[in-house]
């Protein structure tokens, strides 16, 4: 396994305000994967895999908080890799898989 190192406080309380942001609309925001195992660490070099599921949504909606989420993932002040997953859409297998570890955000320990 790769070392790990602290994931940018900014990064943190960046995804924290954008989790905090979409909540109300009914949006969950985690983050699984490697990083979710060792929050606030990743592993070096390793991507931030994001997770998002919504609540009670038609395709129009799920749609257009998509693009406002990759909207303002854009903006995040990292040099990872930022993969965001729509669990919603994904395939079972997947979701069992990548729902082993998660962390979800907002992080209240940020």
């Amino acid at each position: 396994m790769r070392p790990l190192s602290p994931v940018a406080p900014r990064v943190r309380q960046t995804l924290n305000a954008v989790a905090a942001h979409f909540a109300p609309r009914g949006v969950r925001l985690f983050v699984f994967g490697s990083a979710a195992a060792h929050w606030p660490q990743a592993p070096a070099g390793a991507d931030l895999d994001l997770g998002y599921e919504v609540a009670a949504a038609g395709p129009d909606q799920q749609a257009a908080l998509r693009r406002e989420l990759l909207l303002a993932l854009a903006e995040l002040p990292t040099i990872r890799p930022v993969d965001l997953v729509d669990f919603g859409i994904a395939a079972p297998e997947f979701r069992q898989a990548a729902c082993a570890v998660t962390h979800d955000l907002p992080d209240v320990r940020a």
